[in-house]
Formats: structure tokens, sequence, C-alpha cells
């Protein structure tokens, strides 16, 4: 499997880019509270991608730079609040890259714990070299992640990927994306739009005869946008011999009542790297 295995050239050819988004990934996370804890809705705004979406706690998402900027602007009155995120994981790549943890937000004036919980940052190079936001979700109360608890079966979501990709069905696979999805593999350039993406699978079948198993392990869910995070793991269909394994991040959201994938991030790991 070409795609999931990775091409090891163009590992190297990104290496370096995918070392500076490792070490800036908190970085990222600290430019965003900084300017929620000045309480600068034009700094905040300044962040985001013009057609960026936000998911708060499970209600509909807010969509576009405008809109979200309104909304934080309304929540900065509410507790004088503080808020302070750590990273906990990331999934990076050339131009875009998942930076994933935990937030607690406190009283200004008493340092009193106002909320905490899960968020998840997507992160796009908007433009030229500088990283804006795309996507944007918030979880709370912070619980330790159980698809019993979850409204949608986010292992389900992660399983009609992997069915369409074990029987190598490039038109199935396609059309779970959402028209203009954006793929990312291992720090590879993004990819975009659905029939591009629906291509490069199509190519990547031929190698390897591959299965390609993924397991959920965190979630951030709302009513029409759920982030599913996991680790996948490739094996090859003849001999069951492990051929990869390593992170994935799918972002899904609603488009006419059905599920899509608007944003697909995979990182192969090695046996000495952990997140």
């Amino acid at each position: 499997m070409r795609a999931v295995t990775g091409v090891f050239a163009g590992i190297l050819a990104v290496a370096a880019c995918l070392a500076e988004a490792q070490i800036g990934v908190q970085g990222l996370a600290d430019r965003w509270a900084r300017a929620y804890n000045r309480h600068d809705a034009v700094a905040l705004g300044e962040l985001y991608t013009e057609d960026a979406r936000l998911l708060m706690h499970g209600s509909p998402t807010i969509a576009g730079r405008d809109q979200i900027v309104s909304f934080w602007a309304e929540d900065f009155g509410e507790g004088n609040p503080l808020t302070v995120l750590r990273v906990t994981s990331s999934v990076a790549g050339a131009d875009m890259m998942l930076v994933h943890g935990d937030y607690r937000v406190v009283g200004r004036d008493d340092g009193r714990l106002l909320g905490l919980g899960r968020f998840a940052h997507l992160w796009v190079r908007d433009g030229g070299r500088e990283w804006r936001l795309d996507r944007d979700l918030w979880n709370q109360p912070h619980e330790p992640y159980d698809r019993t608890a979850m409204e949608v079966d986010v292992q389900a979501l992660a399983d009609r990927w992997s069915e369409a990709y074990n029987r190598h069905d490039a038109k199935a696979l396609a059309a779970l994306y959402s028209e203009n999805a954006r793929l990312m593999m291992h720090g590879a350039p993004t990819i975009a739009g659905r029939d591009a993406i629906g291509a490069f699978w199509a190519e990547d079948f031929g190698e390897d005869d591959p299965l390609t198993v993924l397991t959920v392990t965190h979630a951030v869910d709302g009513v029409d946008m759920i982030l599913v995070h996991g680790d996948y793991e490739v094996i090859g269909r003849r001999d069951g011999a492990r051929l990869g394994f390593g992170r994935f991040a799918h972002i899904w959201h609603k488009e006419g009542g059905e599920w899509r994938l608007d944003r697909d991030l995979w990182l192969e790991r090695l046996e000495d790297y952990r997140f």
C-alpha cells in the first residue's frame, strides 16, 4: 500500500517541515490562547480562514470567520475567562496539521474553574506560509473516550471508510468525501477535492493488495461535525504481514443529513516514534 505505508523518499523530503511542525504545535495552540485571553476579537479572527468552521460542545456548527468572531466576542463576557490549552497529540503535514489536546477555563478574578474538556484545531497554510485555523472543535465536559456514550457511532464512521477501501472500491470511497474535502498523507502537500482524492486512492489499491484496520481512540462530536481520531494498521491480504501503522484523523460533517468526510489526515509511525 504505497500511500499508507509511505514512500520514504517523500517522507524524507518533508522531514524538516514535519520536525518544525512537531516542535511548534504547542506554539500554535498558544497563539489562539493568547488572543482569547486578551479578549481581542480582531486578533482571534485573524487566526481563522475566511470559511472556517467552529463546533462548540455538540451545538450546530458556526460557519465563517465573521460569525466565529462574533461568537467569541460574546463569550468573553462570561466570567472574565482565561483559557489554557495543553497539546497531547498531533498529525502534522506540509500544509495541514491537527493539534489536539486538553483545555481548562478559569475565572481571571478568582481562579475558579469554569470549564474543561478536549479541543481539536485543524490548521492549514492559508496562501503563503501563515498557519490559520480551518476547523475548530471543543467538547465539554472532559471525560474518557467512551464509544457507547456518544450519540453517533464514531467507530462505525471509521469502518465505512475502511470497508470501502478494503473492497478497493474507488467509487464508494470517493462518495464518502465532500466535494471540497482535503486529504493529507504523511506530511505531503494536501490533495484537494473529491475527484482528486478518489483518483489518489484508486492508484493506491495496486500496492501489496492491502487491508487497512482503523481503531478509534478519541472523538470530539457535535450535531453536524465530528472529529474521529485513532490508530491505523495496514496488513497484506495474502500473508497478513504488517505493512504499516500510524495515526489517522477524520473530520466528518453532515451534508443533507448524510455524514461525509471533510478533512482526512494520515501520519505513518515508526517503531521508535510515539505521540
